[in-house]
């Protein structure tokens, strides 16, 4: 993690700076039991933080075969710690611990993943995190690859040599992110005939857009989940 902004999660491995930290977060949100959940809560925290690092190293020297599922499960523990800051009882039910997303298990004859699409459903971790992180109510059915893709600042390389213009981000980048990272990670485990092809072959346009997308993350993510909590620390003061 190169990007400065990654120290702040550096700063939070510890629970003499994580508690106060929650906390903070806890009164905000007038919580009755802001000093019992900021105990109980530093360490859990801590954990999702570092389960988060511990999965994106793991993929950024893993073969590309698996590396979705790993940054798939790292991004999904750093969701979960930036959750603990907004609800102290997070996950309150089993509901939430689905995906929030779903896609087809069969894939079509000449199946394009820019063309792919992911279908948000009513309960899991995605509609979870787009209104408790960034108060949003996604108001569509389904997300594209290529809407979620497009708008990313890193991606733009590739669809420039594509003759394709950027287009305003329908989604945060985690959320973003998150989708593609989760219908990437269904291939690998369902669809591996078509993900073996495209690795060993490289003849689908598709293979340039996935290792870029993949080999530009372990020092993004970091770096937006570090944002993100940095904006709520300040927000505190």
């Amino acid at each position: 993690m190169t990007d400065s902004r990654s120290t702040w999660l550096t700063y939070l491995h510890v629970t003499s700076h994580t508690r106060p930290f929650l906390l903070k977060c806890y009164d905000r949100i007038d919580s009755k039991k802001a000093k019992e959940h900021a105990y109980h809560n530093a360490e859990r925290f801590i954990y999702e933080i570092k389960l988060g690092e511990e999965y994106l190293s793991a993929a950024a020297s893993t073969p590309l075969s698996v590396q979705p599922l790993l940054y798939y499960y790292g991004l999904t523990h750093y969701l979960k710690s930036c959750l603990l800051t907004v609800d102290p009882a997070y996950p309150a039910t089993a509901k939430v611990l689905a995906h929030g997303l779903s896609t087809r298990k069969r894939k079509k004859m000449h199946y394009r993943f820019l063309e792919d699409d992911v279908r948000i459903q009513p309960n899991g971790l995605f509609p979870y995190a787009a209104k408790h992180l960034f108060n949003q109510t996604i108001d569509q059915n389904k997300l594209s690859m290529d809407d979620m893709l497009r708008p990313l600042l890193f991606m733009e390389p590739i669809y420039s040599c594509k003759g394709k213009e950027a287009f305003p981000a329908k989604l945060p980048e985690l959320l973003a992110h998150f989708a593609i990272l989760y219908n990437l990670s269904m291939l690998v485990r369902y669809e591996g005939e078509w993900w073996g092809e495209m690795e060993q072959l490289r003849d689908r346009e598709d293979y340039v857009f996935i290792v870029h997308f993949l080999r530009s993350l372990p020092g993004h993510i970091p770096a937006l989940v570090a944002e993100w909590l940095k904006d709520q620390f300040v927000s505190l003061h």
